[in-house]
């Protein structure tokens, strides 16, 4: 296989880029978007069923100067994917210029999977087409970098709590953030959007204007892959 000509070696003024690639029953894809696109290495995501492609991947590689991991996704891909990914990110993202998930091969859910955990992170994520790639159109910020502290603190609270609080009072009892500003952080303001409106949190309003709130999907999503 002939890789990208960008990639030849690391040395100065090349691009170092990092592939992270869900495997399944064809690993095809996984090649086009190595040839496609500069790669210094890269990280496959698999279930059990996929580990004999992974093994033919690897074979097929072998003679290409690319470090190659493997890692295997066991329970659920959303929730296991988001936090791998996450993982990968705070241990080496660093250590690239650039970072693609491609999310072309693999079951539907592990692809799935891997395009929410592209659009959580802010990694760019790619597909293929035959012989070409395309690019997702995935937000380009981390919702891990747009998030203060204060709000993580918020969704953690949230979490621990069983998912729910049934008002502000007893959010203020379980989180160390001023009571004044926990409406700030969960409705937004001018400069700045609140948790509910960045779709991690839903509110509700009940009797004499008390407010329930409940941690969404996507709020897991963000504190697994945190």
């Amino acid at each position: 296989m002939e890789l990208h000509s960008k990639y030849r070696q690391d040395g100065p003024g090349l691009m170092r880029v990092l592939h992270i690639a869900t495997v399944g029953e064809d690993g095809t894809p996984v090649l086009v978007g190595l040839r496609e696109l500069p790669v210094s290495k890269l990280i496959l995501l698999y279930t059990e069923d996929a580990r004999q492609q992974v093994e033919d991947l690897r074979d097929r590689l072998s003679g290409v100067l690319i470090p190659v991991e493997a890692k295997l996704v066991e329970g659920d891909p959303v929730t296991q994917v988001m936090k791998i990914a996450g993982e990968i990110l705070q241990k080496e993202g660093h250590k690239y210029d650039e970072v693609f998930f491609n999310v072309s091969s693999g079951s539907k859910m592990l692809s799935c999977a891997g395009l929410s955990s592209a659009f959580v992170h802010g990694i760019k994520a790619i597909g293929t087409r035959k012989d070409s790639i395309f690019h997702f159109p995935v937000l380009k910020f981390s919702y891990t970098e747009i998030i203060s502290e204060p709000k993580f603190a918020i969704l953690r609270a949230l979490r621990d709590a069983g998912g729910s609080v049934k008002s502000l009072a007893d959010l203020e009892a379980k989180v160390e953030v001023d009571k004044s500003l926990l409406s700030y952080h969960i409705r937004g303001g001018r400069e700045s959007k609140g948790l509910e409106e960045l779709g991690l949190v839903s509110v509700n309003r009940g009797e004499y204007g008390k407010l329930s709130i409940q941690l969404s999907e996507l709020g897991r999503l963000v504190l697994t892959g945190r």
